[in-house]
């Protein structure tokens, strides 16, 4: 009796213990899970979320928060094939585009996105004009200036049966979907803009897969999940902290990494791959993205410094340009020296016999400037790492910190133009719509601004593809050969999170979709 009374005892201890160790293991599993759950982002912006808005994006960071918390119509994947977005089918029916918008697509109060708020979001791009993605008026209508979202636009239609926006281009123009999938065309729910002003008032009920939670000021920003999302899963973070780390920090984003303060440094971060590779190198902790090359610095002449400078001096100052540039980043990993914008291989790319000219107008002898010119490097994190070396070839160039693209500053005097920039931008394998308008309206690839609408007015117009590469192609050569560009080094995009998250963006873009960050 006394064994049996015993056994029981120790039975029941077993269990109890075995209890315990259970609730302890399920409370340390939950917890690990709740912390993998929660994503912290090192940030390069400080910005408040009413300065964000899809019709004016100026810089890749605002462009990466747009994307997380609204959708397009359609989407990108890893391989850049389009898919569905917040329109479940994509069809042509002659010259028509059908989109079929979602039945089940919500905001996280539970409103659904309809195709009215599609409607209403392609008409509010097209009367606030700042669109830097692609001439879509041009497409849709043409020759009307809307003036309200609520005047008619002859390319643009609903059909309330089968739920479904129908865009009426003029012909099929296979290039509309790829621009469709730019942010800029971000579906914005009708009940979260400003009837009068069109601004965007409620960053908290959207069509992306996180909505704003909380703004705490100077770039702080809370994500949540939309649980309503057709992206939504259980293995990508279901909390975001946006945590800002810029040049006036005091502590670097990879800094931050190391101590436990941030998980996940974005492609766009002031950290770029000459550090970021290392880094990882030496901390089996974290794991590192690359993109292919597609990250390229670049000299651009402003139509001021076309004026100001002939194009002897012009060279001049591009070989000088090129040779700092040779030493500031020759040995760092992942960088190689370009002299094409597009990529040699992608659709953009020159022709044997361009590329063959090129080489020969890069030969050719220059005259040095007879007088100080204006040049800003568009470098965050400072630009001590450009201007020591630019200065000892260049003694009278004034170097300062350029904190935007010119062209896309509003109402900047021409007094106030730099000669020439440097930037860096992506660049893209295939014919992106988006990315051309963009880089024309930045002055990436010459032309003047009088120019520049004539331009891709036509480009749009010309229905056979690659009828359309040899007019890309030869703006290409061109802005080579006045010169308008200059391009210096290329190098891929890099991310790195902390494991076990595990990074899964596409090698093709430096976007980032932050539900590609997902548990294992």
């Amino acid at each position: 009796m006394q064994n049996k009374y015993l056994l029981f005892c120790f039975g029941l201890a077993i269990i109890v213990v075995t209890t315990i160790g259970g609730v302890l293991m399920f409370k340390s599993n939950h917890l690990e899970s709740s912390v993998q759950k929660h994503l912290r982002v090192a940030f390069p912006l400080t910005k408040k979320v009413t300065e964000y808005e899809p019709t004016n994006i100026t810089i890749a960071a605002e462009y990466i928060f747009l994307e997380n918390v609204f959708s397009p119509l359609v989407q990108m994947n890893e391989s850049g094939a389009i898919v569905p977005g917040v329109a479940k089918t994509i069809k042509w029916d002659g010259d028509k585009l059908i989109l079929s918008i979602r039945e089940d697509l919500k905001t996280k109060s539970g409103q659904p996105i309809t195709v009215d708020d599609v409607l209403f979001s392609l008409k509010r791009l097209l009367v606030l004009t700042g669109n830097t993605h692609g001439n879509f008026k041009d497409l849709v209508c043409e020759g009307i200036d809307l003036e309200s979202a609520e005047q008619d636009c002859p390319g643009l239609n609903i059909n309330l049966k089968d739920n479904a926006i129908i865009l009426n281009a003029g012909a099929k123009k296979t290039f509309l979907l790829p621009m469709l999938a730019a942010i800029d065309f971000a579906i914005i729910p009708r009940k979260s803009v400003n009837s009068k002003t069109l601004a965007i008032e409620d960053y908290s009920e959207t069509s992306g897969v996180y909505f704003v939670e909380k703004d705490y000021g100077n770039g702080n920003i809370q994500l949540k999940i939309n649980p309503y999302h057709f992206q939504h899963s259980q293995n990508i973070a279901q909390t975001i902290d946006l945590v800002p780390y810029t040049a006036k920090s005091g502590l670097s984003s990879l800094e931050a990494l190391a101590q436990d303060k941030v998980d996940f440094v974005t492609t766009v971060d002031v950290k770029k791959a000459d550090e970021q590779i290392p880094f990882v190198q030496k901390h089996s902790e974290f794991e590192n993205h690359l993109t292919q090359k597609i990250r390229l610095h670049l000299l651009v002449f402003t139509e001021k410094g076309i004026k100001n400078l002939n194009k002897d001096e012009r060279i001049y100052i591009s070989q000088k340009v090129r040779s700092a540039f040779q030493e500031i980043y020759g040995n760092s990993p992942g960088f190689e020296s370009r002299s094409e914008f597009f990529p040699s291989l992608g659709e953009g790319g020159l022709t044997k016999n361009q590329k063959d000219n090129v080489d020969i107008f890069n030969k050719q002898p220059g005259v040095k400037p007879l007088k100080s010119f204006k040049l800003g490097l568009m470098k965050r994190g400072g630009i001590e790492q450009w201007s020591g070396p630019l200065s000892k070839v260049l003694p009278d160039a004034q170097t300062y910190f350029e904190d935007n693209v010119p062209d896309l500053k509003k109402n900047l005097k021409y007094d106030d133009y730099p000669e020439a920039f440097i930037v860096s931008t992506d660049t893209g394998f295939m014919e992106d719509i988006s990315l051309i308008s963009y880089s024309l309206n930045a002055g990436f690839l010459g032309l003047t601004k009088a120019d520049r609408d004539v331009w891709i007015s036509k480009y749009m117009a010309t229905l056979n593809k690659s009828t359309r590469l040899d007019k890309l192609k030869e703006l290409h050569y061109n802005a080579l050969t006045t010169p308008w560009i200059v391009p210096l080094v290329a190098s891929p995009y890099s991310a790195t999170v902390r494991k076990p998250w595990k990074i899964k963006l596409s090698d093709l873009y430096a976007n980032n979709p932050l539900w590609q960050i997902q548990t294992p």
